[in-house]
């Protein structure tokens, strides 16, 4: 949903812009892409830094149970279906560029004629600026359409490779802090593959352990379905 009200407002404004100045659109779409990826940026970064608070403050207490990077690596060595999920997540990952060539097709053939022809036609109704202004925003909104649909984020789930359990929540590679009670989406217990996933927001983690039972004792403490 985040994502949807950015694309809109940034499409409108980017609109606004070039409906003053229309000889402008390379600029504008250079700089709408380029919104795209700060405002991406931006989010990450502040939910990482959210996330080192959370776990300092966790981390004031006494670790219940632990689980190590060397232990971890010895079972992902094990896990011979983890090759094939990478790989699949890389073929998904490289279908987006395919919309390149419609988004340079759209870009020569819409902005030089689809604001003008609103501009001819609604103008003298509605006047030049507001007819611009619609012909500009129905090609912005078609672009991030066309973002929203295609360039979905894959999600492929994060390795815990340290995972520390405290009475206040889990630290995560000792820079993300969970406090308890977590209210995930999803849960899943994988025995053969010795490991428990968990989603939360649109994040999936997936921690590995020797022991299955007592990893799904420990976390089943912590974690609650979230509630619909």
């Amino acid at each position: 949903m985040r994502r949807v009200i950015i694309s809109i407002l940034s499409a409108l404004t980017f609109a606004a812009v070039l409906a003053f100045f229309p000889d402008q659109y390379f600029t504008a779409v250079l700089l709408y892409f380029l919104l795209f990826f700060g405002v991406s940026i931006f989010l990450s970064l502040r939910t990482y830094r959210q996330g080192a608070a959370s776990a300092r403050e966790i981390a004031k207490g006494k670790p219940l149970f632990e689980i190590d990077e060397k232990e971890v690596n010895k079972l992902l060595e094990k896990d011979k279906e983890l090759i094939n999920e990478y790989k699949k997540f890389a073929r998904a990952s490289f279908m987006p560029l395919l919309t390149l060539p419609i988004f340079l097709l759209l870009f020569t053939i819409l902005f030089p004629t689809l604001p003008h022809l609103a501009e001819s036609v609604l103008g003298p109704y509605i006047g030049a600026y507001l007819a611009r202004f619609l012909g500009y925003a129905a090609i912005f909104m078609l672009f991030a359409a066309i973002s929203l649909a295609t360039f979905k984020p894959q999600v492929m789930p994060r390795i815990v490779r340290n995972l520390r359990v405290y009475e206040a929540g889990l630290v995560i590679d000792r820079a993300l802090g969970l406090k308890s009670p977590i209210e995930v989406s999803e849960y899943k217990v994988n025995e053969e593959r010795k490991f428990i996933e968990f989603r939360l927001n649109n994040q999936i983690f997936r921690v590995y352990y020797k022991d299955i039972k007592e990893l799904d004792a420990v976390l089943s403490r912590l974690l609650k379905p979230l509630k619909q």
